[in-house]
């Protein structure tokens, strides 16, 4: 357990070296931008073809797929139904920060240093259900819902959104591949075992160089309330997974430690095209990494994950 927890400092620490260097403008401007399409284009597509290459495959492991999505889109419907009387900006603030979890960037680094190589073909999975709301859907829901006039091609527009992932065009062409029974060659393995490593540091930094700092306290009980509804709806969520649905002991595991990772990536940005407040958002995203760590590491010593 020791080595884990001394694991989940220095991915910490990561991350406020990413704070840090934002804050002192060491990297220049469009670092974050810059260190961003390193990762969504590159780093993170090694690691899920690096991850489903080193793993054994299961059937039961495409549970996790539906699972991702509905641990996405449920919260998303919920806060739809409960907030539909507040003003519009306050709408699209929580829809965006309500549900939707950073797999790729925040919790699949958080797996690889801690589950066996099954846990990140599970997260992936996972992810790849979760990215159907994250990546496009929830935007193209939003804007046509939220909006005056409606998208007459809201389908369209969320195909575009979500197959211009690159990781989520991994997901599909890997599980169709894992369906077919056709395995990753040795040499695919080992060429992207390198810029899959890359991956945990990137990610963890770029996060960092992302995480707002700035508090507009006269807005603070806003953030806050919108974070303790998060929090509710994934503490329901993450009671159903361990203790009602009936799962494979390896996806209950990792879906319960997924759903505690904090807000999409893809929020803060997702809520300023929409007309809601991106400081808000942003500042919400913040506390939802702090509260990731923590709650993954409990869930994890929970299930007995950390030994």
């Amino acid at each position: 357990m020791g080595s884990v927890l001394l694991k989940v400092a220095s991915f910490v620490t990561i991350i406020l070296i990413g704070i840090f260097a934002a804050r002192s403008g060491t990297l220049g401007k469009g670092a974050d931008k810059f260190v961003s399409k390193v990762v969504f284009n590159l780093t993170l597509p090694a690691a899920v073809i690096h991850a489903f290459g080193a793993a054994e495959f299961s059937f039961a492991y495409l549970m996790a797929v539906p699972l991702g999505f509905v641990c996405a889109a449920l919260p998303y419907v919920v806060t739809f139904i409960v907030q539909r009387k507040r003003p519009r900006e306050d709408r699209v603030l929580g829809l965006f920060c309500s549900g939707g979890m950073n797999i790729g960037c925040f919790a699949l680094p958080f797996v690889q240093a801690v589950f066996p190589p099954a846990g990140a073909v599970v997260t992936c999975m996972f992810d790849a259900g979760n990215s159907i709301v994250v990546t496009g859907g929830s935007y193209a829901l939003t804007s046509t819902l939220l909006a005056d006039q409606r998208d007459p091609h809201l389908v369209r527009t969320m195909l575009k959104r979500l197959f211009s992932s690159a990781a989520f065009d991994c997901y599909v062409v890997l599980i169709v591949l894992a369906l077919a029974g056709v395995a990753i060659p040795d040499a695919v393995i080992q060429f992207t075992e390198p810029i899959a490593n890359a991956n945990i540091f990137l990610s963890l930094f770029m996060l960092g160089l992302m995480t707002s700092l700035n508090v507009n306290v006269s807005k603070m009980g806003k953030v806050l309330r919108l974070f303790a509804w998060r929090t509710v709806l994934t503490a329901v969520l993450c009671a159903l997974i361990l203790l009602v649905l009936p799962l494979d002991p390896t996806v209950r595991t990792v879906a319960a430690t997924l759903v505690w990772a904090p807000c999409s990536a893809m929020g803060p940005l997702f809520t300023l095209r929409c007309g809601g407040d991106y400081g808000l958002a942003a500042l919400t995203a913040t506390l939802s990494i702090a509260e990731g760590v923590v709650m993954m590491v409990a869930v994890m010593a929970l299930t007995g994950v950390l030994g």
